[in-house]
């Protein structure tokens, strides 16, 4: 047998010509396959580029990739509500700090085209299931519906429109349940007691163990002075403690009844803090022997002393004095709680390090807050 190889020149030229006829529709045939190949792998891989790469070219998509009609996406921020105020009728809305844009992140780059702008939209469920659930609990179960909210504000993942309906829920069902003199069966933050020959609301205070401060029981009892106690009257008691968790990131402060799984908020309120974002973070305690009404002050940086009665008093009518119980901020004393001759500092950092609140509001959170039963949280 004759290899190839061994073939006449003349054999080898004329088998090459007839290969080349065969060879050329199958090459026409491969090179027109790479063609759909390549084009196929273009198209699917140009849809996993990160929307970020494909936002930073000038390239104008093709208009059959463009929905007839483009969803209009709509982000509404709603006021936040107060749960409470000292009054117990006027909420206070909680708004955003004036700083504070209310779109899009700082972050975004000033020439970043619109549409980068758009932030995803957190998915209602299941937070807006369990809100509907827990709504329609305020009318047969109030105490296992405020408890409920309490656990879905922890969570911290409802939506703007979510979080506005559950504070407004809880401010509702507060005025009911802990800042009005009706009871509630089975209520775990309040009791009730009856007046006898001798009571007044100190001594009531004090033989009941109750955690707050006297005038609470005046308050939620809507007693017009403290003198108008009657013997065989039933009064209704705060049980336990009462905390506080600060958010400097938003300007708020939340005052909850109890510890744990089972705590409840019971109030929000906006607030001031330190310029250069000075408050202090960490764990407090109330200070021994701090709580202070109608105080006198003296300014630590200029040694101007303001007396309890004058109207320019920067720290208002209460004072409520921090001590850390956290390793970095043990040493941290001078700071606390008071209330403000300068109502518009609320929402900004303009104080010398302390929170600042209404005078309206400080009123109710000195009543809540006590020594040495209280925590104050700050967080950033």
């Amino acid at each position: 047998m004759t290899l190839d190889s061994q073939q006449p020149r003349s054999a080898s030229v004329a088998l090459f010509a007839v290969n080349r006829r065969k060879l050329i529709p199958i090459a026409l045939a491969v090179v027109a396959a790479a063609g759909v190949a390549g084009g196929t792998f273009f198209f699917t891989q140009g849809d996993q580029t990160p929307t970020a790469d494909r936002m930073s070219t000038n390239t104008v998509p093709p208009t059959t990739a463009t929905p007839s009609k483009a969803p209009t996406i709509t982000q509404n921020t709603p006021e936040m509500p107060a749960i409470a105020t000292s009054s117990g009728s006027q909420p206070v809305a909680l708004t955003a700090p004036a700083s504070a844009p209310a779109s899009a992140p700082a972050s975004a780059p000033a020439s970043a085209p619109a549409s980068a702008a758009i932030q995803p939209v957190r998915p209602s469920s299941p937070s807006t299931t369990n809100l509907a659930t827990t709504l329609a609990m305020t009318q047969t179960d109030p105490v296992g519906a405020r408890l409920a909210l309490t656990h879905l504000l922890d969570r911290r993942d409802l939506t703007a429109a979510d979080e506005f309906a559950a504070i407004t829920s809880l401010r509702e069902l507060n005025s009911k349940l802990f800042f009005s003199p009706a009871m509630s069966i089975n209520d775990p933050v309040v009791r009730t007691y009856t007046v006898v020959a001798g009571d007044t609301l100190s001594k009531i205070a004090k033989k009941n163990d109750i955690q707050t401060d006297w005038r609470i029981i005046q308050r939620i009892n809507a007693m017009k002075s403290e003198k108008s106690l009657r013997i065989g009257q039933k009064l209704k008691l705060p049980v336990g403690a009462f905390h506080a968790e600060i958010s400097k990131s938003n300007y708020q402060m939340k005052i909850f009844a109890g510890e744990g799984p089972s705590r409840v908020l019971v109030a929000i309120f906006p607030v001031g803090l330190g310029e250069l974002n000075s408050t202090p973070t960490g764990a407090f305690m109330v200070r021994p022997k701090s709580k202070l009404i109608n105080p006198e002050w003296k300014n630590p940086r200029t040694g101007e002393r303001f007396a309890s009665d004058d109207p320019k008093n920067p720290i208002g009518e209460r004072w409520i004095g921090l001590i850390g119980v956290e390793a970095h901020n043990q040493g941290i004393k001078g700071y606390g709680i008071h209330g403000t001759v300068d109502p518009a500092s609320i929402g900004k950092q303009e104080s010398m390090g302390c929170v600042r609140l209404s005078n309206t509001d400080v009123e109710l959170v000195y009543e809540l807050l006590t020594e040495p039963n209280s925590t104050i949280v700050i967080a950033p």
